[in-house]
């Protein structure tokens, strides 16, 4: 946040707003997630200490109200973060709603799918465990579609930074402006997604230490969206100026377009026919070049 109300509070757009208020309200979930979860384990730990089955049965039922809510929380989050990636493929695509049409039919999904299993622990009982039949479909459907997801956006967001380079490589000045935000991109997008492949694999494999890896997914989104703006709007900030001066020092040449990008000028010649019906009925051509 100090980096956006510092740097672009007199060019702030649309996209910029949208970007910063998901941002806050994913660390508002995200925060009130670890809050849910630090309850639960004083309450399992203090107040369940002497009671039947203790600490690890209060902690393993799926019933209680903070439960619910600890993992509607995780959901959110979850499905925040794929609407988040899928808005950001939207704008860089041209906000051409054909290529994000499978994605958001996908969140759809995961909506479902997400909320289906946190209304299912209501009624499950209380000596049943999240690998329940009735829940095991449900879960799996949302672990395997946010891996997906990421995995698509992600895919979809490289490939139009890496053929936007393709295309401006040679008229561009100096070394390449794209090709290292496609590496933030991926490298940040690379943690959320090896956490949610681990997750869904101990899930598969009726593993309890899936519970540790699920309590971090909250925080991870996240962490992931927001070290995605961070780094590149950093990068941005660091190669403005110094880029601007190279530019005037070893092209000086260039030319500064949209997005303070340099540009090596091309030269344009123009050709105009002249009849001359008067005299001599003749025809010449007259030939100027001029640098654009």
């Amino acid at each position: 946040m100090y980096v956006h109300f510092t740097s672009t509070s007199r060019n702030r757009d649309g996209h910029t707003n949208v970007m910063i208020m998901i941002s806050g309200v994913m660390f508002f979930f995200a925060t009130w997630h670890l809050v849910m979860n630090c309850i639960r384990l004083l309450k399992g730990y203090v107040d369940h200490r002497f009671t039947e089955g203790g600490p690890v049965a209060y902690i393993g039922n799926l019933r209680p109200w903070d439960h619910i809510l600890k993992d509607t929380l995780y959901a959110t989050q979850e499905n925040l973060g794929s609407a988040a990636a899928i808005y950001r493929c939207w704008i860089l695509w041209n906000k051409n709603w054909k290529v994000v049409a499978l994605p958001i039919a996908l969140l759809i999904v995961n909506f479902v799918a997400g909320y289906t299993v946190c209304a299912t622990y209501a009624i499950v009982d209380p000596t049943e465990t999240v690998f329940s039949s009735r829940l095991d479909r449900w879960v799996k459907t949302f672990y395997s579609v946010a891996v997906i997801l990421n995995v698509m956006t992600t895919g979809l967001m490289a490939f139009r930074i890496w053929t936007t380079h393709k295309k401006t490589a040679a008229y561009s000045v100096g070394s390449a402006k794209l090709l290292p935000v496609l590496q933030i991109l991926v490298e940040s997008a690379a943690l959320q997604l090896v956490v949610e492949i681990v997750l869904l694999a101990l899930y598969c494999s009726n593993i309890n230490a899936q519970y540790i890896v699920l309590e971090s997914v909250a925080s991870i989104v996240g962490i992931t969206f927001n070290a995605i703006t961070l780094r590149i709007k950093l990068h941005v900030m660091a190669k403005a100026s110094s880029s601007r001066i190279a530019s005037a020092v070893t092209h000086p040449e260039a030319v500064q377009t949209i997005g303070s990008i340099p540009m090596r000028r091309i030269h344009v010649n123009i050709t105009k026919d002249i009849e001359d019906h008067v005299d001599s009925h003749y025809t010449y051509t007259e030939s100027k070049g001029s640098a654009a």
